[in-house]
């Protein structure tokens, strides 16, 4: 089994067509509950707004890491998929702020 981390972004199959998803979830609760793993859509686009709730990225993917669009996907899904790499401690950070107002938390 591939492992799957915090703040990885990959491209994944899904159905009907593949979407680019940054993982959010814990590494731990990863690792304890792998039946699915949290992870929020990034939008791949050149240019995109930073609002309270989206998140513009340059690296891995240009795009924009939207906090509301949230979703769990299999285990399997990445298997299928493809890493593209990590986002920076700072842009995680961002993504955490965004989550946080999403979630109210």
């Amino acid at each position: 089994m591939i492992e799957i981390q915090r703040g990885s972004v990959w491209r994944i199959p899904t159905v009907g067509r593949e979407r680019t998803v940054l993982v959010i979830e814990n590494n731990a609760v990863i690792r304890l509950h792998p039946g699915g793993i949290v992870c929020a859509l990034v939008q791949e686009a050149e240019d995109a707004r930073d609002t309270l709730v989206t998140v513009p990225i340059k690296r891995p993917v240009a795009g924009v890491v939207m906090a509301p669009d949230i979703s769990g996907f299999r285990p399997e899904r990445f298997e299928q998929g493809k890493l593209e790499g990590y986002l920076s401690s700072e842009d995680m950070e961002r993504v955490d702020r965004a989550v946080r107002a999403v979630l109210d938390l």
